[in-house]
């Protein structure tokens, strides 16, 4: 038995030799690893540059094993580290291929694996957890066994659904061109047509054996020169133009140009689609020569004489001009009735082409209104014609039952140039001498002359006193309620009232004229505004959600901050401006056009609603409404006067009220006063009314008594 001392040298000596193999072999893994290392990271980087080029491609690797038919599908994400491993035997795989795809590929792939072919290209449709895309396969045969059947194949697949759905919308998009009912075409940047679809051909008139490809858009549409040649720097045109057709017919057109960029932008070309609106000219030539005559007595109305005087002064040409003012005419309205006064009015319009010559404008200005505009006369041969008129007018008997009724005429004479020097004032000046006339005895001709406008002076007191009421906050409004078609109450209008302590009731006929005058109308519509907000948070809190309208001056509305002065007021009262809605006149356009389209267009966005008043009367002009898009349009009284007992004003009525809708713009009848209009008014399509029919103007306490009694409430 050894001793401990020769024990313990063994043990060391062990120790020492197991501790020199431990780090021999330790040497050994260090460099077996950092040689395998060497290897993996090569190999990674080579996988690295597969993924990234497979990434940037957005393919995906596939694997098919014969031995375990399984596929190894690897797929890269939008991110270069997002991998995805799918391993899916064949059987599973054919299950998901559309069913419309699978003879397809199962015949491609029989053919690559019984050695027919080494390539395989397919594409089919395969279920994903969206639905089915379609998806380009290419791979090879990369090993074979002895009988020549494949057991490796190799290969990539890419989703192509956005190619097709690309191509498969050209397909469709062709197909819309060629079938398309409105004509179309496909220009090169210098407007060589390219192509062009079979109702385009209709429409140029092209023969059998004839073709629109490598002529020129403008060969066609020789009258819009300047915006063809500007269409490639503004890129998108749309303009209306004639159309001269192959056999030289002229055809309106509304024609819309865009510039489109070919793919990568390599390129640009244009798609014209054209539209025959002849039909659409002609009804709007018909609505233009019913808009400039009066219905009743055939005469010119207030546009058709703006028309001829802007002829006259456009030429230099002067001319006289009489305002003729029926005396005795409400007489006989109210004695007679309406149906004598039309009568009467007729009789008058004959009476005075008959007097004044050929040559002369014989305009129905407005009720029983006249104005006679006369070139190439002197100044003393048209004051005689005007005096015979009025003797003409005097000698006319109109019978009612057994009584006799008479009528005469004030007129106010005036000359241009000599007495004004534009169309405004000479009408104006000729009134300013009709009212001299009436006031001197009626019945007489008074010529204009300077200083004639003194009697203004005479309402010195009136306007101071108007000055002191508006301060005082003494103006008082009333609400008058507008009515849809079943009798419900739709929204009211705000009407201005003034009861003066030294004058009584005062118009607003007589007060407001005076205040736009000397810049008062400003103040006035600031305080029918706030009223209007009054009126619209004391209704709500009766649980009544109801839009007023208010009425505001041209001067008010060119303001600059009246915008923005009115959403102040509405949000100082917590009333949206969804239920203010600002009555304008077509005068706002008359006065500064520009600068009334800005401010109408800074009220909507604020959220107001834009309303045209009085249209069909004054210079009412269809060209506003292109110009601004108005949410209502407020059809004067005089549209609806006497539709009961004339077919020529139904027409008329009808036809405007057609074109208004096709604009989609509400329509509301002022001045409704006769309960015979309703089913007329019914029949067209116009469903919205007001006037003393349904409601007198009341004052707010009386108005929300009445309404919160059986109130219904209508959106």
């Amino acid at each position: 038995m050894s001793s401990p001392a020769a024990s313990v040298a063994s043990l060391t000596r062990r120790l020492e030799r197991e501790k020199a193999a431990r780090k021999q072999a330790e040497t050994l893994l260090t460099e077996k690893s950092r040689a395998l290392y060497d290897a993996l990271t090569t190999s990674r980087s080579d996988q690295e540059k597969l993924e990234l080029a497979l990434w940037a491609s957005q393919e995906s690797y596939f694997e098919w094993h014969a031995e375990e038919d399984v596929f190894i599908i690897r797929s890269f994400g939008l991110r270069q580290k997002q991998l995805r491993e799918v391993k899916q035997n064949a059987i599973a795989l054919m299950r998901r291929v559309h069913a419309d795809d699978l003879p397809q590929v199962q015949l491609g792939w029989s053919m690559a694996v019984n050695g027919e072919s080494d390539d395989i290209e397919l594409i089919c449709r395969i279920r994903e957890v969206g639905g089915y895309q379609w998806t380009r396969a290419r791979g090879k045969v990369l090993e074979r066994d002895k009988t020549g059947t494949a057991t490796y194949i190799v290969g990539m697949a890419k989703d192509k659904t956005r190619e097709h759905q690309a191509e498969q919308s050209f397909q469709l998009m062709a197909s819309a061109f060629s079938s398309s009912r409105e004509p179309m075409l496909v220009l090169s940047t210098s407007l060589q047509i390219t192509e062009s679809n079979e109702a385009f051909r209709r429409l140029a008139r092209l023969g059998d054996t004839e073709t629109a490809e490598k002529l020129r858009l403008d060969c066609f549409l020789s009258d819009a020169r300047e915006p063809l040649e500007r269409i490639n720097q503004t890129r998108q045109e749309r303009f209306e133009t004639e159309l001269t057709t192959r056999d030289g017919k002229e055809i309106a057109v509304d024609v819309s140009l865009a510039v489109f960029e070919a793919r990568h932008q390599t390129s640009s070309y244009l798609i014209a689609t054209l539209r025959d609106i002849s039909e659409r000219k002609k009804n709007e030539q018909q609505l233009r020569v019913l808009a400039n005559h009066d219905d009743l007595t055939g005469l010119k109305n207030r546009l058709g004489l703006r028309s001829a005087l802007e002829k006259l002064v456009a030429e230099e040409q002067h001319f006289e001009l009489s305002f003729i003012d029926l005396d005795g005419f409400k007489q006989i309205n109210d004695i007679a009735g309406h149906e004598l006064g039309d009568e009467c009015l007729q009789v008058v319009a004959s009476l005075l082409k008959k007097t004044f010559p050929v040559s002369a404008v014989v305009t129905r200005w407005g009720g029983d209104e006249f104005i006679i505009a006369c070139p190439g006369l002197d100044k003393q041969t048209f004051h005689q014609l005007n005096n015979k008129a009025i003797e003409l007018l005097e000698n006319q008997v109109f019978r009612s039952g057994k009584t006799e009724l008479t009528l005469s005429a004030s007129i106010g004479l005036a000359s241009y140039p000599n007495d004004a020097d534009s169309i405004d004032s000479i009408i104006q000046n000729a009134d300013v001498a009709m009212y001299r006339a009436k006031t001197s005895g009626k019945g007489r001709v008074f010529e204009y002359h300077e200083g004639l406008t003194e009697h203004v002076k005479e309402q010195v007191t009136l306007l101071s006193d108007l000055r002191r009421t508006i301060r005082n906050r003494g103006l008082e409004f009333y609400l008058q309620g507008k009515y849809n078609v079943a009798g419900s109450l739709i929204g009211a209008e705000l009407l201005c009232r003034w009861f003066s302590p030294l004058h009584g009731i005062v118009s607003p006929g007589v007060f407001i004229p005076l205040a736009e005058q000397h810049g008062l109308d400003m103040d006035i519509g600031l305080v029918a505004l706030e009223s209007a907000c009054e009126y619209i948070s004391m209704l709500e809190t009766e649980r009544i959600s109801l839009p007023l309208s208010v009425n505001i001056s041209a001067n008010q509305l060119l303001t600059e901050s009246f915008a923005d002065n009115a959403a102040a007021i509405c949000a100082e009262h917590f009333v949206s401006p969804e239920l203010v809605e600002i009555e304008i006149t077509e005068s706002i356009f008359i006065q500064d056009e520009t600068a009334a389209i800005k401010g109408l267009a800074a009220l909507k966005a604020h959220g107001f609603i834009i309303a045209l008043d009085d249209f069909g009367s004054g210079f009412s002009s269809l060209s506003y409404l292109r110009k601004f898009d108005f949410d209502v349009i407020k059809l004067d009284r005089s549209l609806v006067k006497g539709i009961d007992g004339s077919e020529r004003a139904r027409s008329l009525l009808n036809g405007i009220f057609k074109m208004l809708d096709s604009l989609r713009l509400e329509v509301i009848v002022e001045g409704i006063d006769n309960s015979a209009y309703l089913p007329l008014l019914e029949a067209i399509g116009i469903n919205n009314y007001q006037g003393f029919l349904f409601e007198k103007p009341l004052p707010y306490d009386q108005f929300i008594l009445k309404h919160t009694q059986g109130w219904r409430m209508v959106k």
